[in-house]
C-alpha cells in the first residue's frame, strides 16, 4: 500500500523535516503523529493511501522523531506550530485540512488558532488540548519530571510489556496487535534518545494546575468546521472530554469509534478514511 508515498526533506527555520506525501487533488490534506515513539508512517501508514485517493496528503515526521531532525532547544507546542506553519507555506498548500493524532491533534488546534488562515477544516483525533487538566493530572506532572520517565523506554522496551501496554492504552481490539508491531515499536523504543521529543514537550506543557496552554479555554474561537474523531474506550483522552469540545466549538461534528483506544486510525483505517471521506464530500461540496 506505501509504494505510492514519496518522502521529501524540507527545511524549516532551520530543522530538516521529513515529509511523505501522496495523491494529487484539487485540496490538501496536512496528517500530524502522535508523541512517544510515533512517526508519520507508523500512525498514518494505512491511511495515507485510502485519504490519497481524493485528496493530496502530506504527513511530515514531527521534529524529534521518524527522519526529522532532533533539536537541542525544547519542543513546545508553539514550537510544533510554527514547524507545521512552514511545512504549509513550503508545499504551498494553505489552506489545507489539518488532521492530527493526540499530540499532532494539540498542534492542529494551536495552529487554527494562532494561524487561522492557514487551516480550512480540523479533525483532531484523540487530541492533545481537549481539556485543561489530563487524567491524574498531579500524578502526570510528578512523573514527567522524574528519573523514571526520563529511562522509560530503555527499562520497558520488553516484547510482552510492549504488547500490553498496546493493548491496554492503544489498541481495542487485541487481535490488531501483531508480532509485527510489537517488534516494531521495541525498536523505535530502544534508539537512543528514544523519548527526548515527549519527555521536553511534556515538560513544556505539563505544570502542577494544568497545561502551559489551555487549549479547551479557546475552543470557541475556532471558526473551522471540524469533525473531531475519538475512540470510545480512550484512557488518556477520555471520551467526555471530546464529547464537551463538540459543544464548544461553533462548527463541529463528533464521530465516535466504538471500542477504539488512542490510536483508532491505526486500528480500523478504512473506517476511520470512510468518516473523513464522508465529511469532508459534504463540507467541500
Amino acid at each position: 500500500m506505501t509504494e505510492r508515498i514519496q518522502t521529501q526533506t524540507i527545511t524549516v527555520n532551520g530543522v530538516n523535516v521529513a515529509c511523505h506525501v501522496a495523491g494529487a487533488g484539487k485540496d490538501t490534506i496536512v496528517l500530524l503523529h502522535g508523541a512517544g515513539v510515533d512517526s508519520a508512517m507508523l500512525s498514518w501508514g494505512e491511511v495515507i493511501p485510502l485519504l490519497a485517493q481524493h485528496y493530496r496528503v502530506i504527513a511530515p515526521d514531527l521534529p524529534g522523531y521518524g527522519a526529522s531532525d532532533r533539536i537541542d532547544g525544547e519542543y513546545s507546542l508553539p514550537f510544533y506550530t510554527d514547524i507545521i506553519k512552514g511545512v504549509i507555506e513550503a508545499f504551498g498548500a494553505a489552506p489545507v485540512i489539518l488532521c492530527g493524532l493526540s499530540l499532532g491533534g494539540g498542534i492542529t488546534l494551536n495552529t487554527a488558532l494562532t494561524y487561522p488562515e492557514l487551516a480550512k477544516i480540523l479533525i483532531p483525533v484523540d487530541a492533545w488540548g481537549l481539556a485543561s487538566k489530563l487524567p491524574w493530572h498531579r500524578f502526570t506532572h510528578w512523573y514527567t519530571r522524574s528519573k523514571l520517565n526520563e529511562n522509560i523506554y530503555a527499562w520497558t522496551a520488553k516484547p510482552w510489556l510492549v504488547r500490553w501496554s498496546l493493548e491496554t492504552n492503544l489498541i481495542g481490539d487485541k487481535t490488531k496487535v501483531t508480532d509485527e508491531m510489537v517488534a516494531g515499536i521495541q525498536k523505535l523504543m530502544l534508539e537512543p534518545d528514544a523519548g527526548k521529543a515527549f519527555l521536553s514537550f511534556q515538560r513544556a506543557e505539563i505544570t502542577p494546575t494544568g497545561l502551559t496552554r489551555d487549549l479547551s479555554a479557546r475552543l470557541g474561537e475556532i471558526t473551522q468546521p471540524t469533525l473531531l474523531v475519538h475512540g470510545s474506550r480512550d484512557a488518556a483522552v477520555p471520551l467526555k472530554d471530546a464529547i464537551a469540545a463538540n459543544e464548544r466549538i461553533p462548527d463541529c461534528e463528533l464521530y465516535v469509534m466504538e471500542g477504539g483506544k488512542h490510536w483508532p486510525q491505526k486500528e480500523r483505517p478504512e473506517e476511520f478514511a470512510n468518516a473523513v471521506n464522508a465529511y469532508l464530500q459534504r463540507r467541500l461540496g
